[in-house]
């Protein structure tokens, strides 16, 4: 065919095939995307090697807990097994070596050359002896190569080293070289080379066979074979068991967690006393049960609580309210009413007040609103409010301010702290009694004071009295003692929210000394 034409034909049929591959992929596409995709045409995600492994992890603790010990026992097993072989291996050729290596030493003494043909002179035997009679696996060889004496042994076995390796052998001197195949048939030379007449080198070789030490070897590494998965399925079966007796006291605990409910607070999850992790996790656990079993009480306590406060009053107004209708009260009698329930709204309504704070802060959604200002204003100006009613109990009140103590506070939340402060001590002192407020400025911190004479704190309340709602004397009354016992719990909020504290210390029938420390500004 002419090249020319030839040119132009490849292009054209390379160009038919192309278009028919397009049209016969276009109209195959539809149905090979139908056959392996899912429905709606989209290709099935393969799973990756560790998606596939996931699978096959047990879902249970004491499953991944088994499969991890027999993996990492098997790995060991397998590598002790093989450092095992590997140091049986080298030291049963290290000591054939060393035999080998002497006995070919001894017997190069004792190589005599007589009208040039080795012979084996015994110095302990009157006679010579050949020493194709003497060694079973032995045979000498001379520089060129040439065969010169062999034991019967090796002629039978028909291992007859060439004469290229013979010489190779007496150039490079090797001391000690396995030939023959198969590994049946394997011989381990040692080779010495011994000098004739006119000092000609000769080398002699004395040899042993390997089968037997092959054999011993096999059987040996078939019985390591036979035992890794016996002791495999051993060390699963231990592992089981040892998971599960690992993980009963989390069993235990399981079964102790499942009996506690929200009536049921007082149990608690058994111990093993050994002092371990799993022990540790339980006293945790424990005393997180402790503490909702004491954040449920004071959830009770404080229903209750708040029950009572608000009951009370509200019992009041409706009897004097109900009495005064029944009675047919004249317009004083009304007015008093009304004013009586006014005072107890008025009640009320502070009692509202200091909840909506206190779960604020509870909530932590208040944020204090700082700004400058001076402890001593603050104090003095309190006191003078107070002193009114000071003097109308017949108490006497007194500030004692120092220099000036420069906060950064909120002015609204720390006056109203102080004035619970003061409030509380004047109710608790009786009429002759004094209160006295004391302003200090200590190593960078501010400190108030609010000492009284009056009834005080036993020692048993004393751990109770910012507790909500909390009263140290239970057979007072509203009547006795005006409050709702939020005061001290704002007191210590406020102390808190400007990063103080308050401390208080009291001796029953001699008056209580309440302090409250609050960092001052430009403190370190």
């Amino acid at each position: 065919m002419n090249p020319a034409r030839k040119a132009e034909i490849q292009p054209a049929m390379a160009n038919a095939a192309t278009t028919n591959g397009a049209s016969s992929g276009a109209s195959r596409g539809p149905s090979q995307g139908a056959q392996r995709g899912t429905p709606g045409g989209a290709a099935t995600p393969r799973r990756s090697f560790w998606q596939r492994v996931n699978i096959l992890r047990p879902s249970t603790i004491r499953g991944q807990l088994t499969l991890q010990y027999t993996l990492i026992f098997s790995v060991i097993l397998v590598l002790a097994a093989a450092l095992l072989y590997g140091l049986l291996n080298a030291v049963i050729y290290w000591d054939i070596d060393n035999e080998l290596q002497d006995e070919a030493g001894r017997v190069a003494q004792y190589i005599q050359f007589q009208n040039g043909k080795p012979v084996l002179a015994d110095p302990h035997d009157a006679g010579e002896g050949d020493l194709n009679t003497i060694f079973r696996i032995a045979q000498i060889s001379d520089a060129q190569g040439n065969l010169v004496k062999q034991s019967p042994e090796l002629t039978v076995l028909g291992l007859t080293l060439k004469r290229h390796e013979l010489k190779r052998i007496l150039a490079e001197r090797p001391s000690l070289i396995t030939h023959g195949w198969p590994k049946e048939e394997e011989i381990r030379f040692a080779n010495v080379v011994i000098y004739g007449p006119g000092h000609q080198p000769y080398l002699l070789q004395i040899g042993t066979r390997l089968k037997p030490i092959n054999d011993a070897l096999d059987t040996f590494l078939w019985v390591l074979l036979m035992l890794l998965p016996v002791t495999v399925v051993i060390s699963a079966v231990g592992g089981f068991i040892m998971s599960k007796r690992t993980l009963k006291p989390v069993a235990d605990m399981t079964h102790a967690a499942q009996q506690i409910s929200a009536s049921n607070l007082t149990q608690r999850l058994p111990t093993s006393g050994r002092g371990d992790e799993l022990e540790e996790l339980a006293g945790t656990f424990n005393e997180m049960i402790g503490r909702l079993e004491a954040s449920f009480r004071q959830m009770s306590e404080f229903s209750a609580n708040v029950s009572h406060e608000l009951r009370t009053p509200l019992q009041a107004m409706q009897g004097e309210t109900e009495l005064a209708l029944v009675s047919q009260a004249p317009l004083g009698e009304c007015r008093r009413v009304l004013e009586s329930n006014l005072e107890e709204i008025d009640r009320l309504n502070r009692m509202v007040r200091n909840l909506l704070v206190l779960a604020q802060a509870d909530a932590g959604e208040v944020q204090p609103r700082l700004e400058p200002m001076d402890l001593n204003e603050l104090v003095r100006d309190l006191v003078e409010q107070m002193q009114v009613v000071a003097d109308a109990r017949g108490l006497r009140l007194r500030a004692f301010t120092s220099a000036p103590v420069p906060l950064l506070a909120d002015a609204l939340r720390l006056r109203q702290m102080m004035l619970n402060l003061i409030d509380n001590a004047l109710k608790y002192t009786p009429a002759g009694g004094r209160v006295e407020v004391r302003v200090e400025r200590q190593q960078g911190s501010a400190r108030v004071s609010v000492r009284d004479n009056g009834v005080g704190i036993s020692a048993e309340d004393l751990p109770h009295i910012f507790e909500r709602f909390y009263r140290a004397d239970k057979s007072r009354t509203r009547s006795m003692v005006d409050g709702c016992g939020l005061g001290l719990p704002m007191v210590k909020w406020v102390a808190e929210l400007h990063g103080g504290s308050v401390l208080v210390t009291s001796t029953p029938g001699k008056g209580s000394d309440f302090v409250v420390n609050l960092p001052v500004v430009g403190a370190a």
